[in-house]
């Protein structure tokens, strides 16, 4: 046999799951440390007032009209 056999498939998964999680958290911390926030961009208050707007309609559509 070449590797090693296990018993508990499930608990490796999780495990994975764990490690990786862990990793991708310590790039994003590092990553975030490293370069300061910078503001939201004008694409993304677009979306955002896009949405607000649909939702007051939505909202005066359905407790208003």
């Amino acid at each position: 046999m070449a590797g090693k056999q296990s018993k508990n498939k499930y608990k490796e998964m999780i495990w994975d799951y764990y490690r990786t999680n862990r990793e991708i958290s310590k790039q994003s911390e590092e990553y975030h440390q490293n370069n300061p926030q910078q503001g939201w961009n004008t694409s993304a208050k677009v979306y955002l007032a896009i949405i607000v707007i649909g939702v007051v309609a939505i909202l005066f559509k359905y407790f208003i009209i």
